[in-house]
C-alpha cells in the first residue's frame, strides 16, 4: 500500500492520455516565446564606476594644513548617501531626458497632464545607481541605442559631480557671506569704539593708562619728598644767623615748597577740570583701559575672521571633483537585456507545469463522487 501511494504511476497514467495535448501546449508556448521574444528591442547597458570624493577636500582648514585631524580623500557614508540622494533627484532625470530628446525615443507626448510623470518612470526603470560590495558607486543606464547609452551614463555622472559641487560650493559662498557681514558689523562696532576711546582720551588726558598711572604715582612721591627735604632744608637755615643771603635762599626755599605744595594739591585734589588729579584719573582710567579692551578684541577678531575668509575664498575657488571616476562608459559591443533563451525556456517550462496541473485537476474534478457530497 506505501508503494501504491508513493509511486508515480497513478499520475503518469492520468497524464498519459493528454500526451499529445500536453506537448502541443508546450511546444506551443516554446513557438510563440521565440517569436515574441525575437520582437522584444535590444538594450544595451551604458556604465559608470566611481568612488566618492571626501568633503574634506572641500574644507580650507584640511585644504591648506591648518586643520589638526587627517584629511580623507575618499567619502564614507555621508558623502555616499549625498551622491545617491543627487543622482536620483528629478533635476538629475529631467536633464537627461531633455537633453537626449528622449520624449521621442520613449514615445510619449509632452505636455499631457501626467506626461512627465510618465516619462520619469519610464527612464527611471533604464537607470540606475547601485552601491557595490567594494563600497563603489555603479552608475548604469540601459537604451536601445548603444552610443546614446553611454553617453547618457558619462553625462549623468558628470552632472552629478557638477551638481553635488555646487551644493558645496553655494554653502561655502554662503559661510564667506556669513563671515564678511560679521566683518562688517564688527569693524562698525571697532569703529564706535574707537571713537568713544579718542573722545574719553582727549576729555581726560589719558593716553597711556599704565604708563601715566606709573608717571603720577612717581611724581607724587618725588613732589613730596621734595617738600620734606626742602622743608629740613628751611629750618636748618633758620636755626642761624640770616644774612642778606641767606634771607634771599629762604626765600627761594619757600617759592619751591609753595610750588610742590600747589602741585601736590592738583595731583591729590579732586578738581574736575584738572587732568593731573589723581583722583580724576583714577576714575576715568577703568573707563579708558575697558574702551581700550572693546577695541583691541574687536581688532583681533576681526583679523582672525579676515584670515577665515580668506581661507573660505581660496576654498571657494579650488576646482576639485566629488567623484573618483574609476571607470567611464564605453560603447557596449554586446546588449544588456533581453535574455531570449531565459525567456524561452521559462516559458516552455511554464507552460508545461501549467498544463500538467490543469490536467491533474480535471481528473480529479471528474473521479470526485458529487452527489455523495451533497448527499452528506
Amino acid at each position: 500500500m506505501a508503494m501504491e501511494k508513493d509511486s508515480l504511476l497513478p499520475i503518469l497514467g492520468t497524464l498519459y492520455p493528454w500526451r499529445r495535448r500536453i506537448m502541443y501546449i508546450t511546444v506551443g508556448a516554446f513557438v510563440v516565446s521565440a517569436l515574441l521574444s525575437l520582437l522584444l528591442p535590444n538594450y544595451y547597458q551604458g556604465k559608470t564606476v566611481f568612488y566618492a570624493a571626501s568633503q574634506d577636500l572641500f574644507k580650507p582648514e584640511k585644504v591648506f594644513g591648518g586643520g589638526s585631524t587627517e584629511m580623507y580623500y575618499y567619502g564614507s557614508g555621508e558623502d555616499i548617501d549625498r551622491i545617491l540622494t543627487v543622482g536620483n533627484s528629478h533635476g538629475i532625470v529631467d536633464f537627461l531626458i531633455d537633453s537626449f530628446d528622449l520624449w521621442s525615443v520613449y514615445k510619449i507626448k509632452p505636455g499631457t497632464p501626467k506626461a512627465k510623470f510618465k516619462m520619469r518612470k519610464a527612464f527611471r526603470e533604464n537607470f540606475k545607481i547601485l552601491l557595490t560590495k567594494q563600497d563603489a558607486l555603479e552608475l548604469t543606464v540601459e537604451d536601445v541605442d548603444p552610443e546614446r547609452a553611454a553617453a547618457m551614463a558619462n553625462v549623468a555622472t558628470r552632472m552629478i559631480d557638477h551638481e553635488v559641487k555646487s551644493i558645496i560650493k553655494n554653502s561655502q559662498i554662503s559661510l564667506a557671506a556669513s563671515y564678511q557681514r560679521s566683518i562688517n558689523s564688527k569693524e562698525k562696532l571697532m569703529q564706535n569704539n574707537l571713537d568713544t576711546l579718542v573722545y574719553y582720551r582727549a576729555k581726560t588726558g589719558i593716553y597711556h593708562p599704565a604708563g601715566q598711572t606709573e608717571i603720577l604715582a612717581t611724581r607724587v612721591t618725588e613732589v613730596t619728598n621734595s617738600v620734606e627735604r626742602e622743608k629740613a632744608s628751611l629750618e636748618s637755615l633758620k636755626k642761624g644767623s640770616l644774612s642778606n643771603k641767606l634771607r634771599d635762599s629762604i626765600q627761594v626755599i619757600q617759592a619751591r615748597i609753595s610750588g610742590y605744595d600747589r602741585e601736590l594739591a592738583i595731583l591729590n585734589g579732586d578738581d574736575p577740570t584738572s587732568n593731573y588729579s589723581l583722583k580724576n584719573f583714577n576714575k576715568a582710567k577703568g573707563k579708558i583701559e575697558l574702551l581700550e579692551s572693546r577695541y583691541y578684541r574687536s581688532y583681533e577678531q576681526i583679523g582672525y575672521d579676515l584670515e577665515k575668509l580668506k581661507l573660505y575664498n581660496a576654498a571657494i575657488d579650488i576646482d576639485v571633483p566629488t567623484l573618483h571616476v574609476i571607470e567611464a562608459a564605453e560603447v557596449p559591443l554586446y546588449k544588456a537585456r533581453p535574455k531570449r533563451s531565459v525567456i524561452v525556456i521559462a516559458c516552455t517550462i511554464a507552460a508545461f507545469l501549467f498544463s500538467v496541473a490543469t490536467v491533474l485537476a480535471l481528473e480529479s474534478y471528474r473521479q470526485m463522487d458529487w452527489a455523495a457530497l451533497v448527499r452528506k
